[in-house]
């Protein structure tokens, strides 16, 4: 606008066109108007909320803006910007009089699993013609935590019990009990467990959760390589994992969670706390070799029930991992397979059991059947 109009004026004068002239004058003044339009900054407090930040695949999740005019004066309409996984999302707020406030409510999608990355919002100015635009940063950027779908199971039996007057290593925790995870308050929680750091930085009362040391935990192992388990597959053994973990943990056992090519420190970070969060924000591993997987279930700790989460298709990680029947009692794998694949059906052989299923909620129903067998 500026190049053409500058054009026609110039060209107007050095050839005297007045209608050139006329049209260059007047793209001129219409940018200028333009600039006066969207250098007018609002005085505004922009706050932005998201109810629940915590949800289940499919649950509805509303996100909240409220904008404030802190200025006496009437403000001109603007447009409040948010930006859902990197994607701007439009909300034009009319004119707000002094003091008031325009509150505008969008849902936020929450069709597949992960860490949804919110914001952060602007607000922007814009002439009538659409010609300039102008953003200033508000309210800073958060995450909503979208958690796989959970399927009620069984409890598995629990065989393997740490001795109580084992070897004390360098690495062994010192008293009765040893921290374990981060997870919300409930009533009944100690309130000396209140992690306060964690509680300023989510608005939501964080405990610490201690665990037995010597009680027999269930350790999940849950596989993450591309070569094994496809991106719909994946969804379904990230499901298949948070079912054994919380089924695990309804029960009163404790939970060890590993994933494949995991970056713990840096989920933490985002501020994931508890598996479900972990869960959350779990993708593909970088590595397709299973020795990754091998390596994995060693260095877990030994003690209680492996449960290990993986694809199909790769017999020999699986006679592999048989061999954990030494550290665990029982060991079971969860085999994931695309819908191309024939007839599955679960294996059993002394100490260790393989389940095999297209979807979560099959391998959770081949689960239940595994253990109602394995009961007296």
């Amino acid at each position: 606008m500026l190049a053409g109009s500058g054009g026609c004026y110039a060209i107007g004068v050095a050839a005297g066109y007045p209608a050139l002239l006329a049209i260059g004058l007047g793209g001129l003044v219409t940018v200028a108007a333009a600039a006066l339009a969207v250098l007018v900054r609002p005085r505004l407090a922009v706050h932005r909320t998201v109810t629940p930040d915590r949800v289940t695949v499919g649950e509805p999740a509303l996100g909240t803006i409220d904008a404030h005019n802190l200025s006496h004066w009437p403000t001109p309409g603007f447009v409040l910007v948010d930006r859902v996984d990197g994607q701007p999302l439009q909300l034009p707020v009319p004119a707000t009089a002094g003091g008031g406030r325009r509150t505008m409510h969008y849902p936020v999608p929450t069709r597949r699993r992960g860490a949804v990355s919110l914001g952060p919002v602007t607000v922007e100015r814009r002439d009538p013609l659409g010609l300039l635009r102008r953003a200033q940063p508000y309210a800073e950027a958060r995450r909503l935590w979208v958690h796989p779908r959970v399927h009620v199971l069984r409890p598995i039996p629990v065989g393997v019990v740490l001795d109580y007057e084992g070897r004390l290593t360098d690495s062994a925790p010192r008293g009765t009990v040893t921290f374990s995870s981060l997870r919300e308050y409930v009533p009944g929680d100690d309130p000396r467990q209140i992690h306060w750091k964690y509680t300023a930085r989510t608005g939501t009362l964080i405990v610490r959760e201690h665990v037995d040391t010597s009680e027999p935990t269930v350790t999940v192992l849950l596989d993450a390589r591309p070569a094994v388990l496809g991106s719909e597959v994946f969804e379904h053994a990230v499901e298949m994992a948070a079912s054994v973990a919380v089924g695990s943990q309804r029960y009163g056992h404790p939970v060890a969670l590993h994933v494949l090519g995991e970056d713990l420190a840096a989920a933490e970070a985002a501020g994931a706390v508890g598996l479900l969060d972990r869960l959350a924000a779990v993708g593909p591993a970088g590595t397709s070799d299973p020795l990754t997987l091998l390596d994995l279930a060693e260095r877990a700790a030994p003690g209680g029930a492996l449960v290990v989460v993986t694809g199909g298709g790769e017999p020999a990680t699986v006679a592999r991992l048989a061999m954990q029947r030494r550290r665990y009692a029982p060991v079971v794998v969860v085999e994931m397979y695309d819908s191309s694949a024939g007839p599955l059906q679960t294996a059993r052989r002394p100490g260790i059991a393989v389940l095999r299923a297209r979807t979560a909620r099959q391998a959770a129903a081949a689960w239940d059947r595994l253990v109602a067998g394995a009961r007296p």
